[in-house]
């Protein structure tokens, strides 16, 4: 599907393009599901930074697509047994989006977007026990993931080269989600929700 959408937007017109730069704060879920289907951890969200830089483009007025880089922080907490352990971890990937955009004022925007990515991690911890676990040999961290969701935005022109926004986005990674018994193995899948500002630079 990510293949599909990959060369649907390649092929598309850009009738105008502009830079997003957005910083945020990740609220992540971890859902963990052992092998037999059963999520054995009671995780807690917790805050991590959000950054990324988008490539977006303009379909025609109504509709627009983005190219994205991004850094995050998919960071939890929780306890199993009631022994208490917490997950610090960054991850950085590439993405891309595409929607509607809807005019609610003489300068003021919405923007909808069915998002699409892949995310490597890159550093990661498990604090378990007062003792600090590297996460670079789990495959359940270290692997790439994909994930897909949404995003809302509403975005403010400032002038005809620099609008600001504020924006909300929700992602869920995908892995073996459905059956993970099958594969006599645990997972652990990612939920992050992401609240951002930022400033558009248009050319």
């Amino acid at each position: 599907m990510k293949k599909i959408l990959f060369f649907f937007l390649l092929s598309l017109p850009a009738y105008s393009q502009s830079y997003q730069l957005s910083v945020g704060s990740n609220l992540t879920s971890y859902l963990f599901v052992n092998s037999a289907s059963v999520n054995p951890a009671n995780m807690r969200a917790a805050s991590g930074m959000h950054l990324s830089i988008n490539r977006e483009n303009a379909i025609s007025n109504d509709f627009y697509y983005d190219f994205a880089l991004s850094y995050n922080q998919f960071n939890a907490v929780g306890d199993v047994q009631n022994i208490p352990m917490s997950y610090a971890t960054d991850f950085v990937g590439i993405g891309a989006g595409i929607g509607p955009r809807i005019q609610l004022g003489e300068s003021l925007f919405m923007l909808m977007k069915f998002r699409v990515s892949a995310v490597k991690m890159i550093h990661g911890n498990q604090m378990l026990l007062n003792r600090y676990i590297d996460l670079a040999e789990d495959e359940q961290f270290n692997s790439v993931r994909s994930m897909y969701g949404l995003s809302l935005e509403l975005r403010k022109q400032i002038n005809s080269q620099v609008s600001t926004f504020v924006s909300y986005q929700y992602l869920t990674s995908y892995k073996q989600f459905i059956e993970p018994n099958k594969t006599g193995t645990s997972t652990v899948n990612f939920v992050p929700s992401t609240f951002s500002i930022g400033l558009v630079l248009s050319n």
